[in-house]
């Protein structure tokens, strides 16, 4: 695995904090500095993306993009 840093805050999409890359157990993501959007993820994972029924890189990004974290 090689995490990389991401704020949540950021404009940019990532699909591993996506809800339609399936990734039930949020195993590629894990909180850095939660209290101000900061994560990481795996930036090497595979999964399926739910909307585009293929498997996409976590580092991808699309117009479909809904953010799976929850805001405080």
């Amino acid at each position: 695995m090689s995490f990389e840093q991401f704020s949540l805050n950021s404009k940019m999409r990532k699909c591993a904090f996506c809800r339609h890359w399936y990734d039930p157990t949020n195993a590629c993501i894990r909180p850095k500095a939660p209290n101000i959007g900061i994560w990481e993820y795996d930036n090497r994972a595979k999964r399926i993306c739910l909307k585009r029924n293929t498997e996409i890189e976590s580092f991808y990004g699309c117009p479909k993009y809904e953010c799976k974290i929850a805001e405080g």
